[in-house]
């Protein structure tokens, strides 16, 4: 199928990088396909509309791959896929739309070169860019409360 290190880009949507901290407050959970007799079918949820086309995220070791597919019929709230994914496929199956809006915002994400650059990274190691918003804005929160502190004690000493 062409995911993790093989990926290539069907249409606009990109890889999103695996994070446990943006990956939790996107709400992102995954689960194999189920196969039934008409074939492999995943929960609506599970589908996103990029510009008319069906497409799904799978999973992989540190991304999570775009997947343009065909959809067959639905049962209930799942979706049978006639083509596009495989059995052993992690599919997102909640938080799809979510990565989707990250996809189309982020650049693509690089595959890795060698061991070290597919480790996970921890908060020691991420460079400063890669940090997210609720620690980028705890940060925020800690300067200006130090700088309140300092500015009513030096009030003080000037009275």
């Amino acid at each position: 199928m062409g995911h993790g290190d093989e990926f290539q880009q069907q249409g606009d949507a990109r890889q999103v990088r695996r994070n446990a901290e943006t990956d939790a407050l996107l709400g992102v959970a995954t689960a194999t396909p189920e196969e039934g007799p008409d074939g492999l079918s995943v929960p609506s949820t599970a589908l996103v509309d990029a510009n008319g086309k069906p497409l799904l995220f799978v999973q992989t070791q540190t991304t999570y791959d775009p997947v343009l597919v065909v959809t067959g019929s639905r049962q209930g709230d799942r979706v049978v896929i006639t083509e596009g994914l495989d059995p052993t496929d992690e599919v997102v199956i909640s938080g799809a739309l979510s990565l989707y809006a990250e996809s189309k915002k982020t650049p693509q994400a690089e595959p890795a070169a060698d061991n070290k650059a597919a480790a996970p990274q921890d908060s020691a190691t991420a460079s400063p860019s890669a940090l997210p918003i609720p620690a980028l804005a705890a940060g925020a929160v800690v300067v200006l409360t130090a700088g309140a502190i300092w500015l009513n004690r030096r009030r003080k000493t000037d009275a």
